[in-house]
């Protein structure tokens, strides 16, 4: 990937390639959410990547959470109460 600065902005040019048989479903994404500018279109794409990661990395952490709490025999209804438990001894602390 070829990177080219600009000399009047703090922006970059970064080249990358498609396949030409996927060129029109780009041009058609560009269109709708990217009002036909490639560049705004790409800065919303990392937008909702970078939310998609984020899910992913939460949903990882919940189902670790919920493993290690099987293991220790803590019941999901219970968790709560847990926590309310927690919250409030660390308040009068």
């Amino acid at each position: 990937m070829s990177t080219t600065k600009t000399r009047k902005t703090n922006s970059v040019t970064i080249g990358f390639s498609i396949p030409k048989t996927e060129q029109s479903r780009l041009d058609h994404l560009v269109e709708v959410f990217g009002g036909g500018n490639r560049s705004a279109f790409l800065r919303m794409a990392m937008d909702r990547m970078e939310v998609a990661d984020r899910a992913q990395r939460l949903r990882s952490i919940q189902a670790y959470g919920a493993s290690r709490s099987a293991e220790l025999g803590i019941s999901p209804d219970t968790i709560s109460d847990r926590v309310t438990r927690v919250l409030a001894r660390r308040v009068e602390a």
